[in-house]
C-alpha cells in the first residue's frame, strides 16, 4: 500500500502498467480484410487493475452522491432487470389513466473508445474533489497499446482518447460523463460537447 500511496502521491506510476496487450481475435465467419472482422481484448497489467480496483472503492463513494437513484447499470445491487420493471410500472400506470408514453432508447456504440481525456478532466474538476481527477488522469495519461493478430504485433501506439477497455473505471466514468451531459442539456450548453464523445 505504501508503494502505490506514494505513486498517487507523487503521480507517477511505472510505465510497463500504461501499456495494454490488444490481441485481435477474428469474428467467427466474418471477412479477414475487414477491421470490424476482429474482437479486439486488451490485457492490462494485473498492477494497474489492481490500482484501478483501489481507485474505484475510494471514488464510488463521492460518485455516489451525484447519481440518480433511476441509474442502476454498474452499481452494486442494482440492475437492469430493476430499470425493466421501473418502465413496466409506469407504463402501466400511465395506461390505467388513460396516458400514451414514449421512451429513447440510447445505444453508445464505440462510447469507451471516444472519450475525450481533457474533455473529461474539466468535466470532472466542476463536479468532484481535486484528488478525484488527479488520480482518473493519472491512469488515462501516457497509455500505450500494441495490437497482437496472429504471430504479427504492431509498434507501440499511444492512446490519446478513449478508456482502457476492461478498465473497472470504464463503467463509472461514462456514467458520470452521460450525467454530466444530460445536466448540460437541461442547462442549454453544447449537448455533444457535453457529452465528451467525439
Amino acid at each position: 500500500m505504501g508503494f502505490v500511496s506514494r505513486a498517487l502521491s507523487e503521480r507517477k506510476l511505472p510505465k510497463i502498467w500504461y501499456r495494454a496487450k490488444v490481441i485481435a481475435l477474428q469474428k467467427l465467419e466474418k471477412d479477414l480484410n475487414l477491421p470490424a472482422s476482429y474482437r479486439l481484448i486488451s490485457l492490462l497489467s494485473v498492477c494497474y487493475k489492481l490500482l484501478e480496483r483501489l481507485i474505484l472503492n475510494r471514488i464510488s463513494p463521492i460518485v455516489e452522491e451525484v447519481l440518480a437513484v433511476e441509474q442502476a447499470g454498474f452499481r452494486p445491487g442494482r440492475s437492469c432487470c430493476d430499470q425493466v420493471s421501473a418502465l413496466t410500472t409506469f407504463i402501466e400506470n400511465g395506461y390505467q389513466r388513460n396516458f400514451k408514453t414514449g421512451a429513447v432508447f440510447l445505444d453508445l456504440s464505440a462510447a469507451y473508445d471516444t472519450v475525450w481525456h481533457t474533455g473529461l478532466l474539466v468535466k470532472l474538476s466542476r463536479s468532484q474533489p481535486i484528488w478525484v481527477v488527479n488520480e482518473v488522469e493519472i491512469l488515462l495519461r501516457g497509455r500505450q497499446f500494441r495490437v497482437h493478430m496472429g504471430s504479427h504485433e504492431s509498434s507501440w501506439r499511444h492512446q490519446i482518447n478513449g478508456l482502457p477497455q476492461r478498465s473497472v473505471l470504464a463503467p463509472i466514468i461514462i456514467i458520470i460523463i452521460i450525467i454530466m451531459g444530460l445536466q448540460s442539456v437541461s442547462a442549454s450548453e453544447d449537448v455533444i460537447g457535453d457529452l465528451l464523445i467525439h
